[in-house]
């Protein structure tokens, strides 16, 4: 893989676990910056192929800005399925905006799941691949 591997922005984090993970840590105030920042480490990681979200966003907050920004410029089909940690309701609010639109557009469903450790995250991407491999054939 020639991407890059770790992405940081003031306090907030993105890595690479391979095969196709990108797990990411939000804290505080999700600005638009912030949004924009994390919607192009996404298209980066899109480029190999669609991959799963693992977000921390515990105790983060999302401004309307971040929230628009997101929904209007986070493509579905860059996921194979999303997992929130520690989700409050406008975080919510924006994975079921990306769900509508991908169902809109004619994409693929896209799996969202919400979490409270990190160790449920993993086990979760872990029971979502191994369902999809099942389904593939």
């Amino acid at each position: 893989m020639s991407r890059q591997s770790e992405w940081a922005f003031g306090e907030q984090r993105a890595w690479v676990e391979a095969p196709d993970i990108l797990w990411a840590k939000f804290r505080g105030a999700i600005t638009l910056e912030t949004s924009q920042w994390s919607c192009a480490v996404y298209r980066e990681m899109a480029t190999s192929g669609r991959f799963y979200l693992a977000a921390d966003i515990t105790g983060s907050h999302l401004s309307p800005e971040s929230r628009g920004y997101l929904v209007d410029h986070a493509k579905p089909d860059w996921f194979r399925g999303i997992v929130y940690v520690g989700a409050g309701l406008d975080q919510k609010a924006t994975t079921k905006s990306l769900m509508v639109r991908s169902m809109l557009s004619g994409g693929e469903p896209l799996d969202v799941q919400y979490v409270d450790t990190l160790e449920q995250a993993r086990a979760w991407i872990e029971q979502h691949r191994a369902a999809k491999a099942r389904h593939a054939g």
